[in-house]
């Protein structure tokens, strides 16, 4: 596992999965951050921008977490290849929330950790 540097992720770089009950969209920022909005469906119009890290579990399978102001907690693990998202959300208010989605909007993003994003278009 390494790392992915964060230049994978340029400022800018979207990310948007359709889960069955919403829909969010992640924004690659400045200084290891991201913002996540919630586009459609429950909790639609929430947004924040947090630290985040970013490892490559295989050539294919990246996994992206952060903590939220409120204390959740959010692991992604994006199947670049398939464009399959699981994800894992431990909220403040206690329990375990597992989800399972589809990359719909993958801006520039790397289809595998040795495809430089910029070579990648969007699928």
């Amino acid at each position: 596992m390494r790392t992915a540097p964060t230049s994978e992720f340029s400022v800018g770089r979207t990310l948007e999965i359709e889960f069955p009950d919403f829909k969010p969209r992640i924004t690659f920022e400045p200084d290891q951050r991201l913002t996540v909005q919630v586009v459609a469906g429950d909790n639609a119009g929430f947004s924040e921008t947090v630290k985040y890290e970013a490892v490559w579990f295989s050539d294919s399978i990246l996994v992206l977490s952060w903590c939220e102001r409120i204390g959740s907690t959010v692991v992604h693990v994006l199947d670049l290849a398939s464009s399959e998202a699981y994800t894992l959300v431990t909220p403040t208010n206690g329990g375990f929330i597992r989800l399972q989605g589809r990359m719909k909007r993958r801006d520039g993003l790397p289809k595998s950790r040795h495809q430089p994003a910029q070579l990648y278009a969007a699928s």
